[in-house]
């Protein structure tokens, strides 16, 4: 016999729906003894709106999900939560959208509602700079004792050229040791692969395996709970209360079979798991959603929905059609004034919570200016009028509208020295985040190397990448991430040398001579022969001329004179040569000793360079210390004025060439 009330079955099958987050996550009988700081970051760039396969935008299914967390966990004074949210201020394409990373919450126990209040309010607006988030938590965590987890929701990979793994040297140096657990939303295999190595790594490709993957990154640290809690509804009219009629069903926002509540007396009641929900109101005449519910553990949990029947808001769309990608002017009359009402777009069949890009407006007529997806299908403008208890309902609609996608073309040519610079043009809507890059052929629909905007040039200039092969010119959409034209380039080997001294003297100037392309990004270095690639001390821009002048370091060795380039990660060595560094010879002649405050005069010998100097320090003064100098560039004889103190003092020969300064000579003296 099935003893399941119609309200109980609907929570136990929700609950059914949520299992693979909570039978994750487990049950904490007790709360912890030591402090646990967990930071969630959450990914806010442009492609967020990007839809799950499902149809759900990736930033609602990653907004359910994380207040159904949220609201869930254990009230535990031990428990510090806070929140990191990138790409939610600067679009992608603007100066700054690389250090667009705020902590929003700092890790101060758990101020639920504040958590809630951020996760549901967040718009996509910008890039993915990863590794500056990371490098800026490091100093979100205190030090000391405790598990400390970082939850990183994201959609994309590191946009903003950043080294993952040199971020997590951040938390090295601070003495911190931090679990870090990335969710990623629907990545393809190269985003996927981005992240080999860096932290543990899930992809989730729906709601419930984002749950579930959510569950797994925190389990070490909170057991949110997984017992239902009450809410309680209120339904208004008029200003009076409504005592019977109306039915209200809660249903989660990560979607699944809604829970009916019971009329007692005129006050409606349930008890549903903890998350985010939207209420639905059936009367006799219509049907009304309240979407924005958060239900959490420790809240009251009581929400007031006023039925009041309301004049539609009239909407109106310009341009019809809109470019797909583009934007749109949406005018709006007759509506309630005074409130933090808003005005969206979203697909015609899209349920009432969902949304796209937004605007809080207040007045009773005005318009606004929306982002339109890079999307063919069949869209509205809608009016969401805000409720005192945070929730929303649309009062008015437009027409449907349905966006076009425009013409694009690219234009470049067919054949390209690699790491030459070439001219392409382009034809298309130039809608904001439109850029053209050069990638291999074949390469996933996002990948870039050098690149234009589009609002910046036409023809613009790229250099296209150091390996001969095959390649595409591409036209992008930054938010959507799709390709919107291609052009093939069969870019050939280019040639690169560099000329130099098969041996010089430590810490002399030599001038080397190079071959290539001699691009903006190229340059001639000098490293430790086997340095990393990448690696560099003193340098010239092949930009500046040639030949170039180095200055070599000044300890003696077997080096490498290299041609380089910054256009590529991490870049590559395009043509080397040995080269020997011989010791130079460097001396002193000074006095033994001397009165405190006299000057006395100080020959040398040595290469002279232009950073080269002596001073005089208290003996043993650890290297790069410095008082009174003078550079030797200054002629030779110098002239030094001894300290005022007396005492066992150096006098050294130093450069500013290396750091820490080294000392490459030094004699003692006296002051009396």
């Amino acid at each position: 016999m099935n003893t399941h009330t119609p309200m109980v079955a609907s929570v136990a099958r929700r609950m059914g729906r949520a299992a693979a987050l909570a039978a994750v996550l487990g049950s904490a009988a007790h709360a912890q003894t030591t402090p646990s700081h967990v930071e969630l970051i959450l990914d806010a760039s442009g492609s967020m709106f990007t839809r799950l396969p499902d149809g759900q935008t990736r930033i609602a299914g990653a907004q359910a999900v994380l207040t159904d967390l949220i609201g869930r966990l254990p009230a535990d004074p031990n428990l510090n939560v806070g929140l990191r949210v990138y790409g939610a201020r600067t679009i992608a394409s603007e100066p700054g959208a690389c250090e667009d990373s705020a902590l929003t919450l700092p890790m101060q126990g758990i101020d639920r509602q504040a958590l809630l209040q951020t996760v549901n309010t967040t718009r996509p607006r910008g890039a993915t700079p990863i590794a500056y988030s990371l490098t800026q938590a490091a100093n979100d965590f205190p030090t000391g004792t405790g598990k400390k987890l970082i939850v990183l929701v994201t959609d994309g990979q590191e946009s903003c050229r950043g080294d993952l793994k040199a971020a997590l040297a951040a938390f090295k140096t601070r003495g911190i040791d931090v679990d870090l657990r990335i969710v990623g939303i629907d990545l393809d295999a190269r985003a996927q692969q981005s992240f080999a190595g860096v932290g543990t790594f899930v992809n989730a490709r729906s709601v419930p395996e984002l749950a579930s993957a959510l569950g797994s990154a925190v389990q070490t640290v909170a057991a949110p709970a997984q017992t239902t809690v009450p809410v309680t509804v209120t339904l208004t009219s008029g200003g009076q209360p409504v005592t019977s009629g109306p039915t209200v069903t809660f249903t989660g926002s990560a979607g699944g079979v809604g829970t009916p509540l019971n009329n007692t007396g005129g006050t409606y009641g349930a008890s549903v798991l903890p998350g985010a929900y939207t209420a639905t109101v059936k009367t006799a005449t219509d049907t009304q959603s309240f979407g924005g519910l958060s239900v959490s553990i420790g809240a009251a949990n009581t929400f007031t929905f006023d039925v009041t029947p309301v004049s539609g808001v009239q909407l109106s769309v310009t341009p019809t059609p809109p470019v797909a990608g583009g934007s749109v002017r949406v005018a709006y009359r007759g509506a309630p004034a005074g409130a933090k009402n808003w005005v969206t777009i979203a697909r015609k069949s899209d349920p009432d919570r969902a949304y796209l890009d937004y605007v809080y407006v207040q007045t009773p007529s005005g318009d606004v200016t929306l982002a339109v997806p890079d999307d063919e299908s069949e869209y509205e403008a809608r009016y969401h009028l805000a409720n005192p208890d945070g929730s929303t309902r649309v009062i008015g609609r437009s027409a449907p509208f349905t966006p076009k996608r425009a013409a694009v073309s690219v234009t470049a040519p067919k054949t390209a020295a690699a790491g030459s610079r070439i001219q392409v043009g382009w034809q298309g809507p130039n809608n904001v985040g439109d850029y053209v890059t050069i990638v291999p052929k074949g390469a996933a629909d996002g990948v870039y190397t050098d690149y234009f905007y589009t609002r910046d040039a036409n023809p613009g200039t790229l250099t296209a990448p150091v390996q001969a092969g095959d390649y595409e010119v591409r036209y992008n959409n930054e938010r959507s991430g799709r390709v919107l034209a291609t052009a093939p380039l069969a870019l050939s080997a280019n040639t690169y040398a560099v000329q130099g001294p098969d041996t010089a003297v430590a810490g002399s100037e030599i001038t080397v001579s190079w071959t290539g392309p001699g691009n903006p990004r190229d340059y001639v270095t000098i490293v430790k022969q086997g340095a990393p690639v990448g690696s560099y001390l003193t340098y010239f821009y092949t930009r500046d001329g040639n030949p170039g002048r180095l200055k070599t370091p000044v300890a003696p060795g077997q080096y490498e004179l290299r041609y380089s380039t910054e256009a590529t990660s991490p870049n590559p060595t395009l043509a080397s040569r040995p080269i020997t560094l011989t010791g130079a010879t460097y001396s002193l002649q000074a006095p033994r000793e001397g009165r405190a405050g006299e000057s006395i005069q100080i020959r040398w010998t040595g290469p002279g360079h232009p950073d080269e100097y002596v001073t005089i320090v208290p003996k043993g003064a650890p290297v790069g210390t410095y008082t009174v100098y003078f550079y030797t560039r200054g002629g030779n004889p110098g002239t030094l004025k001894l300290p005022a103190t007396p005492g066992e003092y150096e006098i050294r020969y130093s450069t500013e060439a290396a750091s820490p300064n080294p000392t490459l000579f030094s004699v003692p003296i006296t002051v009396k």
